[in-house]
């Protein structure tokens, strides 16, 4: 497997580098994209010393699709079968990216698989560490596209910009025959979202909520919909998982969020572009 890597960063601090270094000297070259309009020069400074190397910012914010798209071509071009793609907030903890490029290489049959991801959700202690399983849906960040498929997958959905991003690349890899994998006992410390402990109206107990911006809210809910009339039919049972997980971040941010009423706002606005076939970047 020749492989490359990308990391898609918006206004980043410096935690960004900790999070290369856990990554960067197992893959061959680092594409550094920054949708930052005005990047601060410290930042973007130390990005560059980096070894193999392309640091990338033309002063705009372009989103997730679009930049995943960019990178694609470039590392096709570059002669790389495989492309790691990173969020600025996470990284490989210890040996697990050693290990995860050790059970994708030497995975039967990887030919056939759209994308090889892991698990961030919790770890797992398993002997097996290549244990494998057949999914419907990864992250964005740490999963490793198969280039050589997309001519035939189709390139990823700008119509999104952002969020839903890799839910429909991944359905979309399946209604073209191909399988994505995730490798269940290795790990990816990835951040959700903003964390924070709020007592809990049904129990009243403290318990950590993940809270997003009101923007954010707008591309879930519109992105959802938009995803959900194409793939409605096809995949039922995942539209109604993601339905109810989105259900769920909208309540959570209205009832603990101090923009509660921007959230409903642009909730609302979501649904309604959605309705008036508005895609692309929220202007």
């Amino acid at each position: 497997m020749k492989i490359a890597a990308t990391v898609i960063l918006y206004h980043p601090d410096e935690i960004v580098i900790e999070n290369i270094l856990s990554y960067i000297n197992s893959v061959e070259k680092l594409y550094i994209v920054d949708n930052t309009e005005m990047p601060l020069n410290e930042i973007r400074d130390a990005l560059k010393k980096f070894p193999n190397t392309i640091y990338l910012n033309d002063g705009k914010n372009k989103g997730i699709a679009a930049r995943l798209n960019q990178v694609s071509n470039l590392a096709s071009n570059d002669g790389y079968d495989w492309l790691l793609t990173m969020d600025q907030d996470s990284s490989f903890p210890n040996e697990s990216f050693i290990n995860y490029l050790s059970c994708a290489n030497s995975f039967e049959e990887k030919e056939k698989v759209s994308m090889f991801g892991i698990n961030f959700d919790k770890k797992v202690d398993d002997s097996n560490i290549c244990n494998s399983v057949k999914v419907n849906h990864l992250i964005t960040s740490g999963s490793l596209l198969n280039l050589n498929l997309m001519p035939v997958i189709g390139r990823f959905d700008e119509k999104l910009f952002i969020d839903e991003v890799d839910f429909e690349y991944c359905l979309r890899s399946i209604v073209n025959g191909f399988n994505i994998i995730q490798f269940d006992s290795i790990f990816l410390a990835h951040n959700l979202g903003q964390t924070s402990y709020h007592r809990s109206f049904k129990t009243t107990k403290l318990t950590v909520r993940v809270l997003h911006s009101p923007v954010r809210i707008y591309y879930m809910t519109r992105n959802f919909l938009y995803v959900q009339s194409k793939y409605k039919e096809t995949f039922p049972d995942e539209i109604n998982l993601r339905r109810k997980v989105l259900f769920n971040r909208i309540k959570n941010n209205i009832l603990y969020n101090k923009e509660r009423l921007k959230v409903i706002n642009y909730a609302l606005k979501g649904f309604r572009d959605y309705k008036k076939n508005r895609v692309g970047k929220l202007e």
